[in-house]
């Protein structure tokens, strides 16, 4: 098990074993801020009894940097814990993406017991304690941006367009000069292209990123270590190439199934990009097939 580690002022990371998921939190003078407190009700419990390794504040606040169980089933423990004085915040593409998915995923794992094939390292018991927390409704959403007040320090959330997901927020501390931009950038794995990712779009999203990040600025990607701006830009331009490779394909006339056996110009292996490729052709539609060029009378 990791340690905290500082990153600025009042502002830690702890990156934890379970899907290798990094917790952020951010003190002001009037309480604590939670950055996607795990993936259950153990889980979240266990990052409050260590926050207190760090600060006696009370710990008022909880935001989700996107919908996806690892960083927001713990929320319910978090908000419990904070009594009247709690609050949650998400996107609201997030919050809705949450109540939606989340009971389903759940009950998946309560017919389903034992371990899942797509994460094959967490033992069964954490599936188990994922698929019995509690699941509360985020109470604060946003579609732009929104700025918590701490106390004699702020906290900036922003949405920069679509990527991982469609509700991705852009947490900002800027005291600190640290951004928490959860799985729009990954370091441990190649980024995640789920069923719910936009592959065309997420190059432009990053690159938003890239804007405001400067030569000292710390990122906390969603899972891995701490990384820099120009870790960022490099992954920018690995997603650039998944998505002007999908799309080459397509203008090209190349059917779906084609396109799913591809095998280069990748900068990942293909295995990670199934859902990047199908996600891509349904933004794209139907390819047209290659036309002929005329030809004209012989002389």
């Amino acid at each position: 098990m990791s340690e905290w580690t500082e990153l600025g002022d009042r502002c830690w990371v702890r990156r934890y074993r379970e899907w290798d998921l990094n917790v952020g939190l951010v003190v002001g003078d009037d309480g604590a801020l939670v950055i996607d407190p795990r993936a259950s009700t153990a889980q979240a419990e266990q990052v409050l009894a260590e926050i207190r390794e760090l600060t006696d504040r009370p710990v008022k606040w909880v935001v989700n940097t996107h919908a996806h169980f690892d960083h927001t089933f713990g929320n319910s423990a978090i908000l419990k814990a904070a009594g009247t004085e709690a609050a949650s915040y998400a996107h609201e593409n997030a919050a809705t993406a949450l109540a939606e998915r989340g009971p389903a995923l759940q009950e998946h794992y309560r017919d389903h017991p034992g371990t899942d094939p797509a994460y094959p390292e967490i033992p069964a018991e954490v599936l188990a304690e994922v698929a019995a927390t509690e699941l509360v409704a985020v109470d604060n959403t946003f579609s732009v941006a929104k700025v918590i007040d701490l106390g004699g320090r702020r906290v900036e959330l922003l949405h920069l367009g679509n990527a991982h997901t469609d509700g991705d927020a852009v947490v900002v501390v800027p005291e600190a000069d640290v951004f928490f931009v959860g799985d729009l950038v990954e370091e441990s794995a190649p980024p995640s292209y789920g069923d719910d990712s936009y592959p065309l779009e997420w190059p432009e999203t990053l690159d938003r990123v890239i804007g405001l990040l400067g030569a000292e600025s710390k990122v906390v990607p969603g899972h891995g270590a701490v990384v820099d701006a120009e870790f960022v830009r490099d992954q920018a331009g690995r997603l650039g190439t998944v998505a002007n490779t999908i799309s080459g394909l397509h203008h090209a006339g190349t059917s779906l199934d084609d396109a799913l056996k591809h095998t280069d110009d990748w900068p990942w292996p293909i295995e990670h990009l199934e859902h990047a490729v199908r996600r891509g052709y349904a933004v794209l539609g139907a390819p047209r097939r290659p036309t002929l060029p005329l030809l004209g009378p012989e002389h």
